[in-house]
């Protein structure tokens, strides 16, 4: 994977998959009846949100790490491709997580999935 790739596709379908899958859980919050089910989609958001705040943190270090080159591709507006990055164990997953997430989020849209949340 390019670094172009991961700053204009995987980080903003991240924030496209983020925004869809809060908004869901908040009206799902907002038209229970029931406590525990507002109670669980609300473990369910926090678990989601602690899963975020992971895949963000290594992602940043990953583009700490390629800054000079971010900082270039970001000048040209995506207009280069930057390096192949190498990501470490933990920035691979962080990656990885992204884009199921991303996908995931994609098949419940599509009506493949049941539940807009993928489970790990």
């Amino acid at each position: 994977m390019t670094l172009n790739e991961l700053v204009y596709s995987v980080i903003p379908n991240l924030n496209t998959a983020e925004r869809l899958v809060c908004n869901t859980l908040d009206s799902l919050i907002e038209s229970a009846e029931n406590p525990l089910d507002v109670f669980k989609r609300t473990e369910q958001r926090q678990a989601f949100n602690l899963e975020l705040h992971r895949i963000r943190m290594n992602i940043k270090h990953l583009l700490d790490r390629y800054r000079a080159d971010v900082d270039e591709i970001m000048r040209k507006n995506g207009g280069v491709d930057g390096p192949v990055i190498e990501p470490d164990a933990l920035e691979a997953d962080a990656i990885q997580s992204a884009i199921d997430i991303y996908q995931h989020v994609r098949a419940f849209q599509r009506g493949e999935q049941r539940h807009p949340i993928p489970r790990r």
